[in-house]
């Protein structure tokens, strides 16, 4: 199994993302954060902490992040729609 870098796994992850922006940051030796979001506004699609991280990661380990992120795009997604749904029309 391969292993990768941090450097490495954040630019396969932007990849993946792309085109919608992508950043992260060690948050300690075994944890890191990301946030996607879109390049024009700004506008944050997932925003996650506490991800775990080790130095030899592999790619199992970023497909693991990946799902996260997808996730807590998912719920987003539903919390920021849903309310919109269940209004009453405008009179």
């Amino acid at each position: 199994m391969a292993k990768m870098t941090f450097p490495f796994a954040c630019a396969r992850l932007r990849e993946y993302f792309s085109p919608l922006g992508f950043e992260a940051a060690l948050e300690s030796p075994t944890a890191m954060s990301v946030r996607v979001f879109d390049i024009k506004t700004g506008e944050d699609f997932a925003v996650l902490a506490g991800l775990p991280w080790s130095a030899s990661a592999t790619q199992e380990d970023l497909v693991t992040i990946v799902e996260a992120i997808e996730q807590e795009m998912e719920i987003r997604e539903l919390v920021f729609d849903a309310p919109s749904a269940n209004l009453p029309p405008q009179t």
